[in-house]
């Protein structure tokens, strides 16, 4: 079979020797090493998770399937922190109803057909490239430090170096991220054997087929933004294990330039919009269409692109 077709009853169903023989499989075709296979739980629904890794870039078996996706903001009860969390908003802001917010804030209900994929445990940014700690350049940059260094953690420098040191002073990790534009992102992608999702497969791979509003759930907590948030559930890997939608600051861009999926850049959250909204930029059917949009266009900046990369298994 082509496990593009594998579904997500049919992979939890196999026996444990059948869906490592699988994991094995799929691992030999794509030059892959299996790391394991797990049951994991989210939002009180179980999953056979499957986890790969492909020269340090972890990924995690999505299997397939005839998802809903997208949201009917009709269906939302909010609680009443939420609900007085947006009238305070809407007061300011001059917004609509809420429920008629949501469904402008969401994408339309639809139902699609999608095949199984390996996806990206963690988002990616095609443009960061990692520099070894003794390349001068790095060293030049720990040095300019002089004895401000105590207690830093990260220093970045004007032309996209960022070192980050322990406590003793001893460089860790230095990246080189170059800017790119969504079509070099895709290319960068593309050259490694990769290529980045759709919105509706970055929806699938979200949400985990959850009909609510978020993946673990209709709630949200009413005493900060998410970036305020270290633990809770939009920081725990989802159902299918992956790290995603955590912070509304790293949202990711797809394949259709327009639309970029798990955040806004941090426009609620800076402006201090309401808490409410800061967290519906998590949900995972969420589309800010004017900040897409702008990002797409000749005025759009960004300081990364970060992409969710997938391996195909047609």
């Amino acid at each position: 079979m082509s496990y593009a077709e594998l579904r997500v009853d049919a992979w939890n169903d196999r026996s444990e020797e059948a869906a490592g023989r699988i994991a094995r499989e799929i691992a030999a075709r794509h030059d892959l090493t299996v790391v394991g296979l797990r049951d994991t739980g989210y939002a009180g629904r179980r999953h056979r998770t499957a986890l790969f890794d492909r020269g340090g870039l972890r990924f995690a078996l999505v299997p397939g399937g005839r998802p809903t996706l997208g949201y009917d903001g009709t269906r939302f009860r909010p609680g009443a922190a939420q609900a007085a969390s947006y009238a305070d908003s809407a007061e300011e802001y001059g917004l609509p109803p809420l429920a008629e917010y949501v469904d402008a804030m969401t994408s339309p209900v639809r139902d699609v057909d999608l095949p199984a994929m390996l996806v990206a445990v963690e988002a990616f940014e095609p443009g960061e490239m990692p520099v070894p700690p003794d390349d001068p350049r790095v060293g030049e940059l720990v040095a300019s430090l002089d004895h401000r260094g105590d207690g830093v953690g990260t220093v970045s420098s004007a032309d996209g170096l960022t070192v980050e040191l322990d406590a003793t002073g001893r460089v860790t990790r230095a990246v080189l991220v170059e800017e790119f534009d969504h079509d070099e992102a895709m290319a960068a992608l593309a050259d490694l054997g990769l290529r980045t999702t759709s919105p509706d497969e970055w929806e699938w791979a979200c949400g985990a087929g959850a009909t609510t509003l978020f993946r673990w759930g209709d709630d949200s907590p009413d005493d900060g933004y998410p970036v305020e948030h270290p633990t809770g559930a939009h920081r725990t890997p989802n159902l299918w294990g992956l790290a995603i939608g955590q912070d509304s600051y790293r949202y990711e861009v797809t394949t259709e330039p327009t639309v970029v999926c798990g955040g806004d850049g941090g426009v609620v959250t800076c402006g201090g919009s309401g808490f409410f909204l800061g967290w519906l930029t998590l949900a995972t059917a969420y589309r800010d269409g004017d900040f897409g949009r702008w990002l797409a266009s000749d005025d759009g900046y960004a300081d990364e692109t970060l992409t969710r990369p997938v391996i195909s298994l047609g």
